[in-house]
């Protein structure tokens, strides 16, 4: 059974084939190709880098200024930390934690029983009544067509609610960069996928926003993650980046080759410092933006 039927299973849904977005007729199937790989993720391999993918989370929080939102949608969840802030600052708002891996959402009702857990896909999802704020920590890069995409999901927001998200800054992230070089050598070129996580420079999600948004804050920041040595940036981008890449090659030995070249990139882009540690810049792009 593939991840898919196991998220329809557990979620009681039939198998919907379209999902309208706005104005624009979308095949699920197509949309969903980077959310939903062939694996689960690895929940323990994610959270071994908690505290590093949870201050971005923290940091887009701190930026949206709704006093008491009464329901609140964590699209994209994973395994509930994102969703563990959002219930630490508003405790008694109704909040749904939404992702489609039932292995991240395992990990995540292991965390707080008053929030609503579902398995479902982020890009297909609508939202039964309007809600006062949509958040998405690290969640919208895997999904393709941002325009209607975010167009979909302001329609879903009270008067007055806000979208808050933030992802990697894919066009300024030299690992992603060297991932990519990689994948298009002659050894890996055949295997690439051939959809690739997608993310705009700032002013695309400006003028998408620009006209359904009252207030759109964005902004950059980059993350020096200090790592004990090149294998922890390798662990950091099979815990989430760099899974469809891997998951589009053959077998577990060309695999292993992908990731033996990668490292060596890595040693190259990311010099020791005087104490031994490897810095990994990373670098992502927030957006808050309210309707008014």
């Amino acid at each position: 059974m593939d991840l898919l039927s196991v998220c329809q299973e557990i979620c009681n849904t039939p198998p919907f084939r379209f999902s309208t977005l706005g104005t624009q007729l979308i095949d699920i199937e197509a949309h969903t190709s980077l959310y939903l790989m062939n694996e689960d993720w690895n929940t323990s391999l994610y959270l071994r880098f908690e505290r590093e993918r949870t201050r971005p989370s923290r940091d887009l929080l701190a930026r949206i200024t709704v006093d008491q939102p009464e329901e609140i949608v964590d699209l994209g969840c994973g395994p509930g930390t994102s969703t563990a802030i959002l219930r630490e600052r508003w405790p008694s708002a109704k909040i749904v934690g939404l992702d489609n891996s039932p292995a991240m959402l395992e990990q995540a009702k292991k965390t707080d029983q008053k929030t609503e857990w579902r398995c479902e896909d982020i890009g297909s999802w609508r939202s039964s009544s309007q809600v006062d704020l949509i958040f998405a920590n690290a969640s919208l890069h895997w999904l393709p067509d941002h325009e209607p995409l975010l167009n979909s999901l302001i329609q879903q927001l009270k008067p007055e609610g806000t979208l808050a998200f933030q992802v990697p800054a894919l066009y300024d992230q030299p690992a992603t960069a060297a991932i990519r070089e990689i994948s298009a050598l002659a050894a890996w070129k055949i295997y690439a996928s051939q959809s690739f996580p997608i993310v705009h420079p700032p002013p695309v999600y400006h003028d998408y926003l620009a006209g359904k948004a009252g207030s759109i804050d964005l902004w950059e920041t980059i993350y020096y993650h200090q790592l004990p040595d090149h294998t922890a940036i390798l662990d950091w981008y099979r815990s989430a980046g760099l899974r469809p890449y891997l998951e589009a090659l053959p077998n577990d030995a060309a695999r292993e080759e992908f990731q033996k070249q990668l490292l060596e990139r890595f040693r190259i882009l990311f010099p020791r410092q005087t104490n031994g540690d490897i810095l990994l810049p990373f670098r992502r792009l927030f957006v808050v933006a309210t309707i008014r």
